[in-house]
């Protein structure tokens, strides 16, 4: 069963969503009424101390532009009373966990309250309830379309160089929308990512939820369990489980919010707590290509959570020995055996691009960093027959390996950082579908070539390296996988801060 980590990726290619695009707000008119001017000293003080997360620094432009072009009267209440908008809006949400997010980040409780407080009120009620209601409504209604959008945490934030396009999204627009509408449902299901994955995961998260909560289906499992293990789990020990489950899927489909809704190419994605690598054979979103891959060891080579593009491709390459790589592994062993080099087929290269003789002195010019040490191409290159260039700070590709083994263990966080593939062809085949002349037989010949031959791709495709660790399926299984680097970690950690989130200039 192909695993539809990116199996979306192709959806948000085929499906249009209703993304609410930019327009322009032009009135600003000053207020009016004492109403007017309560709501603009709120707006402009950046602050409303009765919301959960008082800070509006994350909102504040957004509240001035549209309350100003309202002339600074009530989006939500006619009258003094909460309008059908409003009640639509609050009932979502309340229910937003739903959604993996949680509803007392946007005040659904106390919005309840008010609506009740507001609708009891005889005579109608006063200006600061009305104003409170109004403020936390919108506030709460911007920061849950936002962070549906492109998640709460910035994907800077938590990885530097994980940077995607920019897509527009008009936050007054979506707010204006919202306010007029009786269907608040489908403007945030508007603003989730389209993707096929993200809605099972969704599903996954309400039935993982629902089964925490179901004392008889606990009881049933616990019956099940105990038939299986050596070792009965406990209700209590069971709940837990279950609890980390959740959270281990809502930090996960807060990652699914950081991708753009839409690709001009499809992209390569390489998911690192899986061990996996999917990319399309064609525009059918079921036909994709998808293998196993190792990554960088979890203890001090992790492979970096960043995005590129693929240019070209090198057959039959040399690889050029990492200076650390070089230092701490092979010239030790050089030095204690000097026939080292020749039996693996290195050999050391001088600052003019000459292969020097394996001298000592040559030795000290390695170590030096006046000479390097790079291995031939051939049946004993640790890049195998072909590589993968998307140039990057960090010097990471993806590679064929010689170590095939590997492929086959459950957990293969085995490299320096590079990503090794298990079907290297078969990637060189789908990037090289446009040109000419590259059948899997010249790709298996040109991968067994004596000198390196490098092919520039027709365009650059993009390669997406995330770190996912909860993966559902169609048939409504999911799999779980270790925080082998502990990013899910650090994520929860941010997500604790609350609003307003730190944006990617001023990472904490």
């Amino acid at each position: 069963m192909i695993l539809l980590l990116v199996r979306l990726v192709l959806v948000a290619l085929l499906v249009t969503r209703g993304v609410v695009q930019p327009c322009r707000l032009n009135a600003q008119l000053p207020p009016t009424t004492p109403f007017g001017e309560a709501l603009q000293r709120i707006v402009l003080a950046n602050r409303h101390a009765p919301q959960r997360w008082p800070q509006l620094s994350d909102v504040a432009a957004d509240l001035r532009t549209v309350y100003a072009a309202n002339g600074w009267t009530p989006l939500w209440t006619r009258g003094g009373q909460p309008t059908r908008s409003a009640l639509s809006s609050i009932a979502e949400l309340a229910q937003i966990d739903r959604r993996g997010l949680e509803p007392s980040d946007y005040d659904a409780e106390r919005l309840g309250e008010l609506v009740r407080l507001l609708s009891a009120a005889a005579p109608p009620a006063t200006d600061d309830r009305v104003v409170a209601f109004d403020v936390m409504l919108s506030t709460a209604a911007l920061r849950s379309l936002h962070s549906l959008q492109y998640g709460r945490v910035s994907a800077r934030v938590a990885h530097a160089d994980l940077r995607f396009p920019h897509e527009p999204w008009g936050a007054p627009e979506a707010l204006r929308a919202l306010s007029g509408t009786t269907d608040a449902a489908s403007h945030f299901d508007a603003a989730e990512p389209p993707y096929q994955q993200y809605r099972l995961l969704v599903d996954a998260l309400v039935r993982n939820r629902a089964l925490a909560s179901d004392t008889v289906q606990l009881r049933q499992v616990l019956r099940d369990t105990t038939r299986t293990r050596d070792t009965p789990e406990s209700m209590g020990t069971l709940r837990r489980r279950l609890d980390a489950r959740v959270l281990q899927i809502t930090t996960t489909l807060e990652r699914w919010r950081w991708l753009p809704h839409r690709f001009a190419v499809p992209p390569i994605i390489v998911n690192i707590p899986a061990f996996e690598l999917y990319a399309f054979r064609s525009a059918n979103e079921r036909d994709v290509l998808r293998m196993n891959v190792v990554v960088g060891e979890a203890y001090d080579h992790k492979t970096p959570v960043f995005s590129g593009a693929v240019r070209y491709l090198i057959f039959s390459p040399y690889w050029d020995v990492p200076p650390s790589i070089a230092r701490t592994e092979v010239l030790p062993k050089a030095r204690k055996n000097v026939d080292y080099l020749t039996r693996n087929a290195f050999e050391i290269v001088g600052s003019n691009e000459q292969v020097i003789p394996t001298t000592s002195g040559a030795l000290d010019a390695v170590s030096a960093g006046r000479a390097r040490i790079r291995q031939r191409p051939g049946a004993q290159n640790a890049l195998g027959g072909v590589k993968f260039i998307f140039p990057n700070a960090f010097n990471v590709y993806m590679h064929d390996t010689p170590a095939q083994a590997l492929f086959g263990e459950a957990r293969r966080d085995f490299s320096h950082g590079c990503i090794r593939l298990s079907q290297p062809a078969a990637l060189a085949a789908l990037l090289l579908r446009d040109q000419p002349g590259w059948d899997s037989t010249r790709i298996a010949a040109e991968m067994h070539r004596a000198m390196p031959l490098q092919v520039m791709l027709t365009a650059p495709v993009p390669v997406h390296v995330v770190y996912a660790t909860v993966v559902a399926r169609d048939d409504g299984s999911v799999a779980f996988h270790d925080d082998i680097y502990g990013h899910d970690r650090r994520l929860r950690a941010l997500l604790k801060g609350g609003y307003p989130y730190a944006a990617p200039d001023r990472r904490p």
